[in-house]
């Protein structure tokens, strides 16, 4: 019974902090929401913003006293009033909060704190903060300012589908990129790369974006010599394999980017066999003399050859289990047969890596050997399935002359 008038004042505390808190946004959004569009809109947007759900209000971020009824005076410093930072500033004005740990853990203890620090080592944060020039992103630039939505809602800018898209606002526009003499092709290039085509085209989160090669709040060019620890971030089984083969020694003595030399960055293309051998698609030949004397390119076309013969075997061995499964055999075990061929093949595609022509040779020998039993075991099935059509043909046959034979019969008993 004694704890009953402190659990009150509580609630009552809790109650007025509330109210007040309320009356103060009111304020700000009953005085802004009367101005011109370009003080309105912040009051419009704030409302879905993630502060605005967590229950801070406008002073929170501009200060002053968001329940005095009369303009901000700018010029009194007693107020308090922060206004609109300058892109120099921003940084350090969101920082307040978000490289506070203490404060941040109330909201969402998983929040990283040192964003700040990260974006020190930016390019955008080099160019801003050392050199001055406020045309560079800052967090605004990225996250939105007054509707700022969460990493994980669709209709964040900063949310995987969009990221390219978001970066892309600055890097794709030739006119404001000019002065950093860099690429602005580099949407167009990943919205047709293997990578682009899973986000965007089939909305597979997991396919990289701008962030998970360049990072986010310390986005900087991938450096000639991490590249292929950046690739193998998702392709370990390839990144392996290259750092134990000896191109890797040659890449690093050429100062080759590794797997950009032959696969490239942001337009990287699906693998297939034209990347060996001969033609205007081979990588190799990018390097090599595309003639057979030459060691590296022999090796190359030694690849390709074992490459296209799993290749071709897997596409024959494919339609074949196809048209037996369409005239109705059971083909589940082939097609659990066919799934180990597959494998086999991209087993061999990874092994390319090696660069080691008897590697990928004993890597494409088993799924040649699946390949065979696949094919007899189709075969045999379109076989059964003729010799059953014969079969019922022969029977409807008989069957039918049974049927005369009786019709005649019947026809001579009548008669």
């Amino acid at each position: 019974m004694k704890l009953k008038p402190f659990i009150y004042l509580m609630f009552l505390t809790f109650a007025v902090a509330v109210a007040q808190a309320a009356a103060q946004e009111v304020q700000c959004v009953k005085c802004h929401s009367r101005l011109m569009k370009r003080y309105a809109t912040p009051a419009r947007l704030y409302d879905r913003d993630v502060h605005s759900v967590v229950g801070l209000v406008c002073s929170d971020c501009h200060g002053g006293d968001p329940a005095k009824p009369t303009r901000h005076d700018r010029k009194n410093p007693a107020e308090g009033f922060i206004g609109t930072p300058r892109p120099a500033e921003v940084p350090g004005f969101c920082n307040r909060c978000h490289g506070n740990a203490d404060y941040m853990r109330s909201y969402n203890p998983s929040l990283p704190v040192d964003q700040l620090e990260k974006y020190r080592t930016s390019k955008h944060g080099q160019l801003l903060l050392e050199q001055g020039d406020e045309k560079v992103a800052t967090c605004t630039s990225c996250h939105s300012v007054h509707d700022i939505r969460r990493v994980n809602e669709p209709g964040a800018p900063v949310y995987p589908l969009n990221v390219a898209a978001t970066c892309g606002r600055c890097h794709s526009d030739a006119e404001y990129m000019a002065p950093y003499g860099i690429p602005t092709d580099q949407y167009a290039q990943y919205a047709g790369s293997v990578h682009g085509q899973a986000l965007l085209q089939r909305g597979d989160l997991a396919a990289p974006v701008c962030n998970d090669c360049h990072s986010n709040h310390g986005a900087q060019p991938v450096e000639v010599s991490h590249i292929s620890q950046v690739c193998g971030m998702c392709h370990v089984n390839n990144e392996k394999l290259y750092r134990e083969s000896f191109h890797s020694q040659i890449f690093e003595d050429l100062n080759s980017p590794a797997c950009e030399t032959c696969h490239g960055n942001h337009g990287i293309a699906r693998p297939d066999e034209s990347m060996l051998g001969l033609g205007d698609k081979s990588a190799c030949g990018a390097c090599h003399p595309q003639e057979a004397d030459d060691p590296g390119f022999s090796v190359s076309l030694a690849m390709k050859s074992s490459m296209d013969s799993l290749t071709g075997a897997l596409t024959v061995t494919a339609e074949l289990v196809r048209q037996a499964e369409q005239q109705g055999m059971e083909t589940s075990e082939l097609e659990i047969s066919l799934r180990e061929m597959r494998q086999s093949h991209i087993q061999a595609r990874t092994m390319v890596h090696t660069f080691d022509s008897t590697q990928v040779a004993s890597t494409v020998k088993p799924g040649l050997e699946m390949g065979v039993k696949i094919d007899d075991g189709a075969r045999s099935l379109l076989a059964e399935h003729d010799r059953r059509r014969w079969w019922l043909a022969g029977a409807t046959l008989v069957l039918l002359l049974v049927i005369a034979g009786l019709y005649l019969k019947l026809k001579e008993v009548e008669s």
